[in-house]
């Protein structure tokens, strides 16, 4: 089974009726010396039956110097964004996402659009990096999840009426650089619709490992599975979760390494398996405890 593109870009967990509070969820604490790191897996879209928070989470946030998050999207980001997508992420002059894939994915392509209700000409001069975005969030998002009711928001809210300090890991032209550089455009979205076609089997699949906190489950998922079964996707793992863990990891050793506390909310796919930002800090030397 295909668990594979509708993950990376939102890491998106079906919500059921269970209530939030009750979930493990993915949250460990860092140590060293005079800092500690709460790491907490992010739900990017969502609704309100993930709220509230189990305590503990609530509590590491409160007490927290600082809130770390792979990007906050204001209205000058968001502008940012819009730049970048006619920039770099359409094509000028005459070419479409036709030119650019195959006739069996352009079908796929038309069947998925009818199905969400989109006509092509609203799409058809995007790259399959943006698509791939553009789909995974208009699909999410008619199955009632919204990104401001993602993890990730819901902290940026609190640390802004708090007056909290943000800090970002990534910056907008290093998150869509990411789905650009990635050079088989039709495996890319090829996959992507094919698991849209499955969205609802597979989250519920995914809530299944959320609700218990189990890691490994998830990380079968997202990550055993398909490579297993679909060795070509290696690179754009690599591209999409591997290389920027590492960075990511850097930088939250550079916190390690000072002072004070930081709660870092990161997409949960980056925080499981042995090449997971948990995984790597305890390879450093790091003190890693699962909560």
């Amino acid at each position: 089974m295909r668990y594979f593109i509708l993950f990376l870009p939102l890491l998106v967990l079906w919500a059921a009726s269970v209530q939030a509070v009750n979930d493990r969820a993915l949250f460990w604490r860092v140590q060293a010396g005079n800092a500690t790191v709460y790491l907490l897996g992010s739900i990017h879209y969502a609704d309100g039956s993930f709220y509230p928070l189990r305590d503990e989470i609530e509590r590491a946030f409160y007490i927290s110097d600082h809130l770390v998050v792979e990007i906050n999207i204001d209205e000058q980001k968001a502008m940012r964004y819009r730049d970048l997508i006619r920039e770099k992420g359409s094509y000028h002059g005459d070419k479409t996402i036709r030119d650019e894939i195959s006739e069996e994915t352009y079908r796929q392509l038309e069947y998925r659009l009818n199905h969400l209700g989109l006509p092509i000409q609203m799409v058809h001069k995007q790259k399959p990096g943006v698509l791939v975005l553009t789909l995974t969030a208009v699909q999410v998002m008619k199955m009632g999840f919204m990104p401001d009711l993602g993890i990730d928001a819901y902290f940026l809210r609190k640390a802004s009426n708090t007056g909290k300090n943000i800090i970002e890991l990534e910056t907008v032209d290093e998150q869509l650089d990411v789905f650009l550089n990635i050079t088989d455009g039709d495996l890319l979205l090829r996959e992507a619709l094919f698991s849209l076609h499955e969205a609802e089997m597979m989250m519920m699949d995914m809530i299944f490992c959320w609700k218990r906190g189990d890691e490994a489950c998830l990380e079968g998922l997202l990550f055993e599975d398909a490579l297993t079964s679909y060795p070509s996707f290696v690179n754009i793992y690599d591209i999409l979760f591997f290389r920027r863990n590492e960075d990511m990891a850097n930088d939250i050793k550079t916190f390690l390494d000072s002072s004070g506390t930081y709660f870092v909310v990161i997409g949960a796919g980056h925080l499981v398996g042995d090449r997971g930002i948990p995984n790597l800090l305890k390879k450093a030397g790091y003190e890693v405890r699962r909560l």
